[in-house]
C-alpha cells in the first residue's frame, strides 16, 4: 500500500512557516478508513452524556460515551487499514439544507484518508513520540464561522474541496452545481505536547502546532517540548452528487452538524488506541513516502498487519443514542439544539435547549440502559454487528447485514423482476470500480429504501440499459458498465427495502438488464486527489 504522486499545491501547504517544498525531507504513511458508527457522542467534550451534535467516527468499534485506553483495546475490530491502530478519530457529519429540511449526506466511504507524518531530514522518527495510552486531542474549533488566523499554514490548515470543478478554499466553497468526484475537508491535528492531560474546558491547550519548519522537537514552540508526536491530516470525504441541480453556483447548501454553513467550524477529535509500541517501532525504521516501503514490510508495520478493505467496511457498531439523525430520511431540524448561526462571530449555544437523557457509564461489558427515551443513549455492545437496517440512500455509509454468499448466480435475489417494459434478469455480481463508479455517477433516490426490485423499476422509468445495488442501499442507473469485472460469491448485502433480496455488497453491484447479459467496457481515467505530504527525498 502505497501513497501515490503529489501536487505542488498541497507540498506547499506542508511546509510550515518559510520552510520550502524542495527542503521537505518528513517521512509519512496514510491508510484508508470508513466511518464505524455516526451518532451523537464525543467522549472528550461530552463524557459520559450526549454530545451537542452528531459525529461520524472512525476507528475501533468501541467507541462510547465513556472511554479510555482499555475501552479502545476492547475493540473487535477497526474501520482502518492498519489492525493494531484501534483509535477513534471523529468529526461532525455533514446535511444538505432545503427548503427547513436537513438530508444527512453519505460519506464517500471509504475514502477517508489518514496520514501520520514523522522525521526530519532523512532520519525517520528523530525526535516523534508515540501518543501516551489514551492520550486525546482536538484539531480546530466547533465555534469558529469565519477565519481568526488559526486555520493557515501555521495551524490546522483548514481546507475543503469540490472535486471535479477543483474549488477549494478554507470555508465550504462555492462556485460550482456539481462535485462528481467528491466533496471533502481536511485538517491536520497539532503535535507538540506540553505534558499535560486534556481538559475539556479548555481543550486546546495542551498542544500547539510547530512554529519553525524543522521536524525536530526544536520546532516546536516554548512550553510545548515534552513530546512532539507525529502529525495527523485527516481527509474525510463526502458523496455529494446526490443534491446535483438542486442549489446554484452562487448558494450554501450544505451546513454541518453544529449549526454551521460556513464550514470554518469544521473540528476534528482524536483518542489514541494504538497498541502499545507499534507506532514507535515503525517510525524508527519506516521509510514509506510515495515510492518507498509498503505498510505491510518488516520495516514498517510487518505482515498481516493490514486488512483488506471489505474488512475494515464490516466493521461497525450499534449507535448508542435512540434518536434519528437522518437515517430515515429528512429531518426539520438538526439533532441536538443546533440553529444555524452564519457569524461572522463565535457561534453561542442558544438559551433553552433541552437537557440531554441520563447516561449509564461504559465498560468492554455494559449493562443495559435502565431506560430509553427520544434522544437517549440505548444499549450497546461492542463487536463487528450490523446496525439495525433503518438507514436509507440519503444516509451516510451504510451498515452491512450480510448473508452466506452462495457463488455463482443463486446468489443474486431475485433472480428476475418484472417491470413496467417487461422482465429483468440478473446477470450477476460486478466490481464497482468507484472512480469513476462503475455504473452511473450517483446513486439514485426517490423517497423508498432500496431494494433490488425497485431499484429495477426506477432504472426502467427513466430508460437505462442496467441497473445495479451496491452495500444493501444504494441504486445505480446507467447504460455502459465501465472497468469492471464479474465477482461471484461478493454480493451479499441484504436489502434495507426488502430483506429477502441481495443488494450488491462493499463496493459490488447486483446488476441487473433485459436480458441478464452485461458488457464491460474498459476506458482509462485521469483524477485529481487531494495530497498533503511530501516524499522523502
Amino acid at each position: 500500500m502505497r501513497s501515490t504522486s503529489l501536487t505542488v499545491k498541497a507540498l506547499a501547504c506542508l511546509a510550515a512557516g518559510t520552510a520550502s517544498v524542495s527542503a521537505q525531507r518528513d517521512y509519512y504513511f496514510n491508510f484508508g478508513s470508513s466511518s464505524v458508527v455516526q451518532e451523537r457522542l464525543d467522549p472528550l467534550v461530552n463524557p459520559g452524556a450526549l454530545a451537542g451534535h452528531v459525529h461520524s467516527v472512525v476507528g475501533g468499534n468501541a467507541f462510547a460515551a465513556t472511554m479510555d485506553f482499555g475501552t479502545t483495546q476492547s475493540s473487535s475490530c477497526t474501520s482502518v487499514d492498519l489492525i493494531a491502530d484501534k483509535s477513534n478519530y471523529w468529526m461532525p457529519s455533514l446535511y444538505f439544507h432545503k427548503n427547513g429540511k436537513f438530508t444527512l449526506v453519505p460519506e464517500r466511504s471509504p475514502k477517508h484518508k489518514i496520514y501520520y507524518k514523522y522525521g526530519d531530514r532523512g532520519q525517520p522518527g528523530a525526535d516523534r513520540s508515540e501518543f501516551p495510552k489514551g492520550f486525546r486531542m482536538m484539531a480546530g474549533n466547533a465555534n469558529l464561522r469565519s477565519d481568526d488566523g488559526s486555520l493557515g499554514s501555521a495551524g490546522s490548515q483548514l481546507q475543503w474541496y469540490c472535486h471535479g470543478p477543483e474549488v477549494q478554499s478554507a470555508g465550504i466553497p462555492k462556485g460550482f452545481t456539481s462535485c462528481p468526484h467528491g466533496l471533502a475537508a481536511a485538517m491536520r491535528f497539532p503535535s507538540c505536547w506540553n505534558g499535560q492531560d486534556f481538559n475539556k474546558d479548555q481543550p486546546l491547550a495542551h498542544m500547539a502546532y510547530p512554529t519553525t519548519g524543522l521536524g525536530l522537537i526544536d520546532g516546536c514552540p516554548a512550553g510545548f517540548q515534552k513530546a512532539r508526536f507525529p502529525e495527523i491530516f485527516i481527509e474525510f470525504w463526502l458523496e455529494v452528487s446526490q443534491f446535483d441541480g438542486q442549489y446554484g453556483a452562487n448558494e450554501s447548501p450544505f451546513v454541518l452538524a453544529n449549526g454551521d454553513p460556513t464550514g470554518y467550524g469544521f473540528h476534528m477529535d482524536f483518542l489514541n488506541g494504538w497498541e502499545e509500541g507499534v507506532l514507535a517501532r515503525a517510525m524508527r525504521t519506516c521509510r514509506p513516502g510515495n515510492t518507498g516501503d509498503p505498510l505491510d514490510s518488516p520495516q514498517c508495520f510487518g505482515a498481516g498487519s493490514v486488512q483488506n478493505g471489505n474488512a475494515k467496511e464490516r466493521c461497525k457498531k450499534p449507535t448508542s443514542v435512540n434518536e434519528d439523525i437522518g437515517l430515515n430520511g429528512p429531518l426539520s431540524q438538526l439533532p441536538g439544539c443546533n440553529p444555524i448561526q452564519a457569524g461572522p462571530g463565535l457561534a453561542t449555544k442558544p438559551a433553552n435547549c433541552p437537557g440531554g437523557a441520563g447516561v449509564r457509564s461504559s465498560t468492554s461489558d455494559p449493562s443495559p440502559a435502565t431506560s430509553a427515551t427520544t434522544a437517549g443513549l440505548a444499549p450497546t455492545t461492542t463487536g463487528s454487528m450490523p446496525v439495525s437496517p433503518t438507514t436509507s440512500a440519503a444516509a451516510g455509509p451504510r451498515p452491512t447485514d450480510t448473508v452466506p454468499p452462495a457463488g455463482g448466480s443463486s446468489e443474486m435475489s431475485p433472480p428476475s423482476v418484472n417491470s413496467t417494459s417487461g422482465v429483468w434478469k440478473a446477470a450477476g455480481c460486478f466490481l464497482d470500480a468507484l472512480n469513476p463508479r462503475s455504473l452511473g455517477s450517483r446513486p439514485q433516490w426517490w423517497g423508498q429504501r432500496i431494494s433490488s426490485s425497485n431499484c429495477v423499476e426506477h432504472c426502467d422509468s427513466i430508460r437505462a440499459k442496467y441497473a445495479g445495488t451496491e452495500n444493501g442501499g444504494q441504486c445505480f442507473c446507467g447504460n455502459e458498465l465501465l472497468n469492471s469485472a464479474s465477482r461471484p460469491g461478493k454480493c451479499t448485502s441484504k436489502c434495507e427495502g426488502d430483506g429477502s433480496e441481495i443488494c450488491g455488497g462493499p463496493g459490488h453491484l447486483s446488476i441487473y438488464s433485459r436480458d441478464g447479459l452485461v458488457s464491460v467496457k474498459k476506458r482509462r481515467t485521469h483524477r485529481r486527489h487531494i495530497r498533503h505530504f511530501s516524499a522523502s527525498v
